[in-house]
């Protein structure tokens, strides 16, 4: 069927899939059949049959799964489309169901055009939240700017259609949407701006654009009675029309001989362009163009009299008039230059009504000719009829902002030959008119704002890349000059601050419109101090307020200071705990550090977290009636009972671990608060009276609690647990002082090839000779206290001097493996760690092997590491299964545990799959002959244990240096 589809045969697919559908009736509930009656549909369709296909669409959907009915319901929009049906309603009830992102979009432009067209724009403007969050690229924007024309939001039409102005993809509904707006608001200037900025892309849009545009614009210029621009458009829009109606004709034409069966071939011809001669003044253009530059290079901060003046001398080089007039009707001001020299005078209008500026000031048109052929013929200069001095006139409106004139010596007979220059002149100078208004308005505004900002109303800094501004209040504040350099600024504040300050500024360097808010202390002042950026031209302000918060400050601090109880949980706080210790330890009772279950905090978050320990919290004291509960740290309640016998204390716990087991919480009704209690029995396991060391006890407890194993919720404090809190101190700080003063020695364990009975790697390892601790112990301790990186760190370097120093006495190398926890091998700074002691000490890759102790290595997260290091010639070793199948490592390391035939058949199976992949497997703890031999016969090749007894580097070094020495 689907091929009978491509070929186009829809009788056939239309007849076959009915009959076949037929015999299938009992199957109806087939969803294999929704492609068949999906082709039938389509055939159907195609052959105008619509009855048919609007029953397989309800057969179809009755097919499909729920979640894709929405196919035949878009079947039905496309059938309701075509049949000339209204499916507005259809979109509507669709739009509810879930529907992929592509076509819930099409179906939400398809239903604004409907609104549009029925012109409810009420109901469009409803779906633009949806679509601005579907459409990333943004082909809603003609129909938003359609929509709020026809709310008459023009104010916001005009926003949106001025961000899309310069979009490529929207440019041209920007400006018809700007050309209706500007023509509501009568903006004849803006207007203008844009009939010179889009007249030439109009062109190329279609006739219906251009027809729209030509309309618009016609109507405008006949309403402000602007007849040149006027007879413009309408020229444009009558040959538009003869256009259309030629197309149209030849459509038609070529309608009827399609109809009649006559192949029509349409034959380009090559028509030459028609070249027009070129006019004299067309050399006008050139001069136009150096004017309009030369005019906006005048500075702006001449006097607009002196603008002028320049302006007409560089226009007196262009063309050469007696007289240029321009008049202002804002201020009834007349500007007359002559010969270098311009002339101003303020005019009453009674002087100026019977002159040719008035009329023009009253209609807007253009005049021009001869002193005679005006019906005014008074002089505004002299105020007397025009002489013969005067030979030819021209005049402009300059819109609504006055009028310009210019006084030929002598006739012209061709008005055209000057018109476009003095034309555009207006234009100029209409534009300097509008300009000095804004500017006008700007130097007003510039004034009364710097007069607020040098009040003593804000503390205020500018700041620039290279310079900084304090206003008096600021300089007043601070005990600064007018311009304090940022880098004296930043001597002034805490030298903890000064990073993160000049963090926060030189992230408001990089782009405007940002804000931040910072508080220090400057000087002996606690200051807060907003930041926002602002961008002018080129560059980026950084502009501050400062406020000094040393009273709030001070007085806060005091409250929090003297505060006993926590604002948070409503609990007693530190400072009351503090207040009530002398009296517990004259007393008998017992101390309790009481942790609850933290592990939902990643879960639920800070706020929930927050509210699921304050109601731990409420529920301890409302449990310990005859104690005292206080909020010891962020997670943690310290509490003080008045008893210390061993049972009631024990008795006491285990009542309020099945108190709160057994209350449901209301904050999270599926949790359980999973308390962990440290327990100090006073005075009965300890005498101290310091509170901060019994608080440490109470931590130290709690936090063996959590590492061991056991699920104990409740532990009672032993001097042990402080004895080995310092053992293990001790044993970091040695641990430290022997890194920085290079006391670590390096042992090595043999490992073996079985076959032929020779030393295959040496397995390096760290030793502390001056304390007898185990290896294991020292690297537990280390990861336990965030030396653990560190360590390995420093052993891998040992490792390469090693290999330096055995190389440079006997020119000799040996391949080590190395160990390494996953946390290290892991980290980003590694591989360039490696390779810059590589480097550093000459070793070369391939007598280096890590072995990566851990589980759970991300394989896409860190494929690339591995490769980086494994394409290097480095060897790399696991101890973890998992990890072997996943990365391209080159040996398993496994434990040996016992020679039952379970894991004898295991090791045995491991050994065969990773010799396939060209893996070794080495047995480590091998502690007899048998266990070897039992290795052996399985066919294991590599073993390590402590048969074989570990090396120190000296002796190692030793022997390797013997053997050369024999060699020799």
């Amino acid at each position: 069927m689907k091929t009978y589809y491509a070929l186009k045969a829809y009788p056939i697919v239309l007849n076959e899939g009915i009959a076949y559908h037929e015999k299938l009736i009992q199957h109806h509930q087939n969803p294999e059949l929704e492609v068949l009656y999906e082709l039938i549909y389509l055939s159907a369709m195609n052959l105008e049959k619509y009855d048919i296909a609007y029953a397989y669409i309800q057969d179809r959907k009755e097919v499909l799964p729920v979640n894709k009915r929405y196919l035949a319901d878009l079947n039905l929009l496309e059938f309701k489309k075509i049949t000339h049906q209204n499916y507005t309603e259809d979109i509507e009830r669709l739009l509810q169901d879930t529907l992929p992102n592509d076509i819930k979009l099409s179906l939400l432009k398809d239903l604004l055009v409907n609104y549009l067209n029925q012109n409810e724009p009420n109901k469009a403007i409803t779906l633009m939240a949806e679509l601005k969050r579907l459409d990333y690229e943004q082909t809603y924007i003609p129909l938003y700017l359609k929509t709020l024309l026809q709310l008459n939001q023009y104010s916001e039409a005009k926003l949106i259609a001025n961000q899309y102005r310069q979009d490529k993809r929207h440019e041209m509904s920007a400006f018809m949407t700007l050309l209706e707006v500007y023509v509501h608001e009568k903006d004849s200037h803006r207007l203008a701006i844009l009939d010179g900025d889009f007249s030439e892309k109009i062109e190329l849009e279609s006739p219906e654009f251009r027809l729209k545009s030509y309309e618009l614009f016609m109507n405008f210029y006949e309403e402000i009675k602007n007849k040149f621009l006027y007879d413009n458009y309408a020229k444009k829009l009558k040959n538009l029309q003869k256009e259309l109606k030629k197309q149209k004709k030849n459509e038609s034409v070529i309608e009827e001989k399609k109809d009649s069966g006559i192949k029509v071939t349409d034959h380009q011809v090559s028509i030459a362009p028609k070249v027009s001669a070129v006019k004299e003044n067309i050399y006008h253009m050139d001069a136009l163009i150096e004017l309009f530059g030369y005019a906006h290079q005048i500075h702006d901060n001449k006097h607009y009299r002196e603008y002028l003046r320049l302006f007409f001398m560089r226009v007196s080089e262009v063309v050469d008039a007696t007289d240029f007039i321009v008049f202002t009707s804002k201020d009834d001001m007349l500007y007359h230059y002559k010969k270098e020299r311009l002339y101003d005078k303020q005019l009453i209008p009674q002087s100026y009504y019977d002159t040719i500026i008035h009329n023009v000031l009253k209609d807007g048109q253009e005049r021009f000719g001869t002193p005679k052929s005006f019906m005014d013929s008074k002089n505004i200069l002299t105020g007397k009829p025009y002489d013969e001095s005067v030979g030819y006139i021209y005049s402009f409106a300059l819109y609504d902002l006055g009028a310009f004139m210019v006084y030929l010596k002598d006739e012209i007979q061709d008005p055209g030959t000057f018109f476009d220059l003095f034309k555009g002149i207006s234009t100029i100078i209409y534009g300097s008119l509008k300009d000095e208004e804004k500017i006008g308005n700007i130097r007003t505004e510039n004034t009364f704002l710097r007069h607020i900002l040098d009040s003593n109303l804000m503390n205020l800094r500018i700041m620039t890349n290279h310079q900084s501004t304090y206003n008096i209040a600021s300089q007043k504040l601070l005990n600064v000059d007018s311009h304090l350099p940022f880098e004296l600024f930043l001597r002034n504040l805490g030298v903890h601050e000064i990073k993160a300050y000049e963090h926060s500024v030189q992230r408001l360097f990089e782009k405007a419109g940002l804000m931040d808010v910072v508080t220090y202390v400057y000087l002996d002042k606690q200051i807060k101090e907003r930041l926002v950026s602002i961008a002018t031209q080129d560059e980026i302000h950084v502009i501050s307020i400062f406020d000094d918060i040393t009273h709030i400050y001070d007085e806060r601090m005091k409250l929090i200071e003297e505060a006993t109880v926590d604002f948070e949980t409503s609990l007693l706080n530190l400072n009351a705990l503090h207040n009530n210790f002398e009296k517990y330890i004259k007393d008998k009772g017992s101390f309790l550090l009481i942790s609850f279950n933290e592990s939902i905090l990643p879960i639920y978050g800070s706020d929930i977290a927050l509210k699921f320990f304050k109601e731990f919290g409420q529920r301890s004291q409302k449990f310990f009636e005859d104690g005292t509960v206080y909020r010891y740290g962020t997670n943690q309640l310290f509490v003080y009972v008045p008893v210390n016998d061993i049972r009631s204390v024990t008795r006491l716990l285990k009542a309020y671990i099945k108190y709160l087991n057994d209350t449901e919480s209301v904050v999270i009704s599926y949790e359980q608060f999973e308390p962990k209690i440290a327990v100090i029995r006073y005075p009965v396991v300890t005498e101290e009276k310091l509170p901060s060391k019994i608080f440490r006890y109470l931590e130290l407890s709690l936090d063996y609690l959590r590492r061991k194993a056991s699920d104990e919720p409740y532990i009672f404090y032993e001097h042990s647990i402080y004895e080995n809190e310092v053992f293990e101190q001790q044993v970091i700080n040695y641990l430290n002082q022997a890194i920085e003063t290079n006391q670590l020695s390096l042992a090595f364990e043999q490992i073996i090839d079985l076959d032929r009975n020779v030393i295959w790697q040496y397995e390096s390892d760290l030793i502390l000779e001056n304390i007898a601790v185990d290896s294991k112990y020292l690297h537990a301790i280390a990861k336990k206290r965030n030396r653990l990186e560190a360590l390995e760190h420093h052993h891998i370097k040992m490792v390469c001097e090693f290999l330096h120093t055995l190389e440079k006495e006997t020119t000799k190398l040996i391949k080590i493996t190395i160990p390494i926890s996953k946390e290290t091998f892991t980290s980003v700074d590694f591989n360039p760690y490696i390779f810059g002691l590589f480097h550093q000490y000459s070793i070369p890759f391939e007598f280096i092997r890590f072995k990566v102790k851990g589980d759970n290595i991300k394989i896409n997260q860190h494929l690339n590491q591995i490769s980086e290091l494994a394409n290097t010639g480095i060897g790399l070793d696991t101890t973890s299964v998992e990890t072997a199948l996943s990365y391209p490592f080159n040996a398993l390391h496994l434990d040996f545990k016992s020679t039952d035939d379970k894991w004898n058949q295991y090791i045995q199976s491991m050994h065969q799959l990773f010799l396939n992949h060209h893996m070794a497997v080495i047995i480590r703890d091998v502690k007899s002959p048998e266990h070897k031999e039992v290795l052996h016969s399985l066919g294991i090749k590599y073993i390590q244990g402590d048969m074989y007894k570990p090396i120190t580097a000296d002796r190692l070094f030793i022997k390797i240096k013997g053997n050369s020495s024999n060699e020799n």
